[in-house]
């Protein structure tokens, strides 16, 4: 099994970070884009910098495709959904404190937060559904076809496949998911849209990601 790069789960976190930016309850392949160009110390980031696509930028795109209703607007945190159904957090938070006690429960919550990525092709989620399955198994071919770990630069040869071609047939509970999270379809793919917005196409960027892979095999 191809292993994940401690740069590739430095950026998956980071992507998670800004998905909580955002208040998005998932993590999809604009979040991702955004983690690597966090991350900023590898060759994806280097070659997006180079074309005008720095972090500044795609932030600034990636909230007006929110406004736009490409991307969907900030959801309600957990709690405030929990509320609204009636039941109260905070009380059950103090439930599981007086039956477990407070150490057991905060060390089970802090596991889950902090849960690592494994050497799969594709990160655990940890309770945040992860809508860019495909792009880490197009990452995971791209490293295979190298011999390579899956770093950086294979995770965005997999978001520029995946905005690239047709998705495969999405299973029904992917799409019951999609479509509740009220996701745009592939023909609005965001990393497209970003790359459009500042006139590349998305064949520039992968051959110039490969072109970085290549010099250094």
């Amino acid at each position: 099994m191809v292993a994940f790069t401690q740069p590739a789960r430095r950026v998956w976190v980071l992507a998670r970070q800004e998905a909580e930016r955002l208040q998005h309850h998932y993590v999809g392949p604009e979040h991702l884009l955004l983690g690597l160009l966090r991350h900023r110390h590898n060759q994806a980031a280097r070659v997006l910098r180079a074309h005008g696509l720095d972090l500044e930028t795609v932030r600034g795109e990636v909230d007006r495709l929110v406004a736009r209703g490409v991307l969907p607007a900030p959801r309600p945190s957990d709690d405030a959904l929990l509320a609204s159904l009636g039941i109260d957090p905070v009380a059950v938070r103090r439930r599981l404190r007086e039956s477990f006690g407070a150490e057991a429960v905060d060390q089970a919550t802090q596991r889950v937060r902090t849960r690592p990525i494994h050497a799969v092709a594709w990160p655990p989620m940890g309770g945040t559904p992860l809508l860019a399955k495909r792009v880490f198994r197009l990452a995971y071919q791209e490293a295979v076809a190298r011999g390579q770990e899956v770093g950086p630069e294979h995770l965005l040869l997999g978001l520029l496949g995946d905005a690239s071609e047709p998705a495969d047939t999405e299973l029904p509970l992917d799409q019951q998911v999609s479509v509740s999270l009220g996701l745009p379809d592939h023909d609005h793919h965001p990393v497209r849209l970003l790359a459009e917005a500042r006139g590349l196409t998305l064949a520039v960027l992968g051959s110039a990601v490969r072109g970085e892979l290549d010099r250094d095999r």
